[in-house]
């Protein structure tokens, strides 16, 4: 993706809808929790430990729910490997304050909280509702912040080998194989009349490669020794996104997929800040004669 996508070249105006901040609104202000939570199933507090844990084998499901009575308040829940002897109720373990969230939780917050827990219990109001697992992130809205998110890391990327290698420069850094590649994929795309230039035709793991390569320019982006597990890993997950694969942690965990996350959102975060920068010395001096 060009320069002028972002930023005018003229004024240094920044185009709405391209920071990551918007990003997260767009996922803060109008998706929550409630778009992935399920209802929560309770076992009766009285019932038999070893029938409730068969049944909720059956069903596939980890925790359950305690209520004393049939639509009473969930007093707690229990997990199906502690259900063993007596009854449901020798099991049952605290709702604390650290195991709760509202139902209007951002969608985009959930990926911290559950970065460190299993799953946690959703209150509509005051009362217990519903349960998100981490396997709720599997969800279609999960999937489209994490596909923005990633397609804003990959446009960054490109922007920077654009700005870093000029007059194509950085096909002297990778490998001829690659730049034919992406020299064939620019020919199918030309005969579609895709308006398009060689770099956008790179791959992921090219880009990698290139951004790497500088030190001038990874060290302004704050990449570090770590990077090129991180970058590989977000091609993973970008990946696993476009081909719709049903679990995203497949060969990793969930704690993995959310730390690449966090360390995609603080790279854009940091490269939005010198893109905008970048545009604003470019602009110095121009007026805008335009009224908006």
């Amino acid at each position: 993706m060009g320069y002028e996508l972002w930023t005018s070249p003229v004024t240094g105006y920044r185009r709405t809808g391209t920071r990551l901040k918007e990003l997260r609104h767009l996922f803060e202000d109008g998706i929550t929790a409630r778009a992935i939570l399920e209802p929560l199933q309770s076992c009766p507090a009285g019932a038999p430990a070893s029938e409730m844990s068969r049944i909720l084998r059956e069903r596939d499901f980890d925790v359950a729910g305690v209520q004393e009575i049939r639509d009473g308040e969930v007093i707690g829940f229990v997990i199906r490997d502690s259900l063993k002897n007596g009854v449901v109720r020798d099991s049952v373990q605290q709702l604390t304050l650290e195991r709760l969230i509202s139902d209007s939780t951002p969608l985009a917050h959930l990926l911290a909280i559950l970065k460190t827990r299993e799953q946690v219990f959703v209150l509509a109001g005051q009362k217990v509702a519903g349960i998100i697992t981490r396997a709720d992130l599997n969800k279609p809205p999960v999937r489209v912040y994490l596909f923005g998110l990633i397609s804003l890391l990959e446009m960054h990327l490109t922007f920077w080998i654009k700005t870093t290698y000029p007059d194509g420069s950085w096909t002297k850094v990778i490998s001829g194989s690659r730049v034919t590649k992406a020299k064939d994929l620019l020919v199918e795309r030309t005969k579609r009349k895709q308006q398009t230039d060689l770099v956008d035709c790179l791959q992921l793991c090219d880009k990698r490669t290139l951004v790497l390569a500088s030190k001038n320019l990874a060290d302004s982006l704050g990449l570090d020794s770590d990077a090129k597990d991180f970058l590989t890993r977000a091609e993973m997950l970008r990946d696993f996104l476009a081909h719709s694969q049903q679990d995203l942690t497949e060969g990793s965990s969930w704690a993995e997929v959310i730390g690449v996350v966090e360390l995609a959102e603080k790279l854009v975060d940091k490269s939005d800040g010198l893109v905008e920068e970048k545009a604003r010395q470019a602009a110095k001096g121009r007026a805008n004669a335009l009224w908006s």
